[in-house]
């Protein structure tokens, strides 16, 4: 009996005619369906009672897309703020540096009225400059300006600023010139008391103080009083702040006492200065 033979092709159905009359009658089950859901919209009332169901699935299908979604975006949110954080930080330093500025200016701003105040009630005229080095040379203090002969400064030149008397010129270049200050071992300079009283000489004592080694017991002098300069060596103009008696100590004779000055002046605090002309007989 011969076989019948096998085909190699496989079919989804075993018929050989198209089921026209099923496919047709689907068709019409399909159109009524979909007109009764538009009518009456028992879909969206069949998904509602079945979310109880579909949500947490539809969670759990969707939860790697959203886990990867909100890690990409945080990773963006945190390399944007860092930059953000980067660019307000260099904001913030730009303008610290302007502050600086600004207040630098307005210091410079204040000294140079204080100045033109102190040239119109002395009378009083010189050269101003800056210190640009406070040193220490042989054991003596130094400091430097920016201003030598080529300005008109002159050695011997009396230098003060606002806070009061700062030093004489003692050596000269073309752009630049030395200040012995007041405070240095061998500087002395004629004072009076603010009152008008009890002429003296007031002695640097190379700790940045001065002082007055042996005063009149007898003479009244209070912790606070203010020596001036008294003129009398015309070289300093009269009524110069110099400092403030700062200390009172008796000494090994009953008829004197020891005085201590701070001088109004300190070459850390204040840089701009002036030096005055040499006033030639």
């Amino acid at each position: 009996m011969a076989q019948k033979p096998k085909s190699n092709n496989l079919k989804l159905f075993n018929r050989n005619t198209f089921p026209l009359f099923t496919f047709f009658v689907l068709f019409l089950i399909c159109i009524f369906f979909m007109g009764f859901d538009f009518r009456y919209n028992a879909l969206k009332k069949i998904k509602a009672e079945f979310s109880i169901i579909t949500v947490p699935i539809n969670y759990i299908i969707n939860l790697p897309f959203e886990i990867f979604h909100n890690s990409k975006k945080s990773f963006k949110t945190v390399t944007l703020l860092t930059k953000e954080n980067q660019i307000l930080e260099k904001k913030i330093y730009d303008l610290s540096i302007k502050i600086q500025e600004n207040k630098l200016l307005k210091s410079e701003n204040t000294q140079l009225r204080k100045i033109l105040k102190i040239h119109k009630e002395f009378d009083i005229v010189g050269q101003n400059a800056e210190i640009v080095l406070p040193n220490v040379r042989n054991g003596y203090s130094i400091l430097t300006i920016n201003k030598g002969y080529k300005d008109s400064i002159e050695k011997g030149a009396a230098v003060i600023n606002t806070s009061g008397l700062i030093g004489q010129i003692i050596n000269t270049s073309r752009n630049y010139s030395e200040i012995k200050p007041i405070t240095s071992k061998t500087f002395a300079v004629p004072a009076v008391l603010d009152t008008g009283k009890e002429n003296i000489i007031l002695y640097g004592n190379g700790n940045n103080e001065l002082e007055i080694p042996l005063f009149p017991a007898s003479s009244f002098i209070k912790i606070g009083d203010i020596f001036v300069t008294s003129g009398i060596d015309e070289i300093y103009p009269k009524g110069i702040k110099i400092g403030i008696v700062s200390k009172i100590s008796p000494t090994k004779s009953p008829k004197f006492n020891y005085i201590l000055v701070t001088p109004f002046f300190q070459p850390t605090t204040f840089s701009q200065l002036t030096v005055l002309k040499v006033k030639n007989d």
